[in-house]
């Protein structure tokens, strides 16, 4: 089953301030990520997989369905 970051993150009672200190990224990567105008890093998905406890391919990364840019 597919889930949000923004899902995922709230199932954790997190803030992205929260989920953007235990990554080492700031809270605006948290923002974009979760708006679907930024995709996570594969070694930041690793990440996010690991704190969330699920499989990297079960983090849905963009709500809109178009292929938006990777960030740099």
């Amino acid at each position: 089953m597919e889930r949000t970051i923004r899902e995922l993150r709230t199932q954790h009672d997190w803030t992205q301030v929260e989920l953007a200190n235990r990554l080492g990224v700031t809270p605006s990567t948290v923002y974009n990520w979760e708006r679907g105008n930024w995709e996570p890093r594969a070694s930041q998905l690793r990440q996010l997989a690991t704190l969330f406890g699920v499989r990297m391919d079960e983090i849905k990364l963009l709500e809109s369905g178009k292929p938006r840019p990777r960030e740099a």
